[in-house]
């Protein structure tokens, strides 16, 4: 028990060295006239370097809504106001028969008793 007792001792006079070491380390700033307009400063710079990549984005969202807005315009200004009079399978159709006709060639036919 006795051992115990003089561990603990031993370890608060250890914890107690530590702390004096880290006041001396890290001392508390004096506080002054201008310590709060310094804080201030320093918590403004801060939101300001945020304000600014904050006014870059909505900046490029508005740019892009703008660009999207435009192509709009300029497609439905630029497509065809009359519509087609066939559907896109009769085109379609249409375009596979037209090519199938490249395969197709005229072959000259002769009677069997011509051959002999």
């Amino acid at each position: 028990m006795e051992h115990q007792n003089h561990q603990t001792e031993n370890d608060e006079e250890r914890l107690i060295a530590l702390f004096g070491a880290y006041r001396d380390t890290c001392p508390d700033p004096e506080p002054s006239a201008n310590f709060m307009p310094q804080l201030w400063q320093r918590i403004e710079a801060r939101e300001r370097v945020s304000n600014a990549f904050g006014r870059l984005a909505r900046n490029l969202v508005t740019v892009a809504l703008a660009l999207s807005l435009l192509m709009a315009l300029a497609v439905s200004i630029t497509r065809s106001p009359t519509l087609p009079s066939e559907t896109y399978v009769e085109v379609l159709a249409e375009d596979h028969a037209r090519r199938n006709l490249d395969y197709f060639e005229p072959v000259p036919i002769e009677p069997v008793a011509d051959q002999r």
